[in-house]
């Protein structure tokens, strides 16, 4: 039995102003954890980075393979 991680990293603004890249970034994040999870994988963990411009989202995903 083996386990693998993964950490994904994705940024999204914190302007209001900017709708659309605010919705594509937030919808980029939930597809690639969709994909993950897919291939199996858990959410183990979520850290945000607050940043001036962003937010940083910092994903830790775990999968236990025999």
């Amino acid at each position: 039995m083996s386990q693998s991680i993964q950490v994904i990293e994705n940024r999204v603004t914190k302007s209001d102003a900017d709708t659309v890249a605010k919705s594509r970034q937030i919808g980029y994040r939930a597809q690639e954890l969709a994909d993950y999870a897919r291939a199996g994988y858990d959410l183990a963990h979520t850290a945000t980075i607050d940043g001036p411009e962003y937010v940083t989202f910092v994903d830790t995903l775990t999968r236990t393979t025999e």
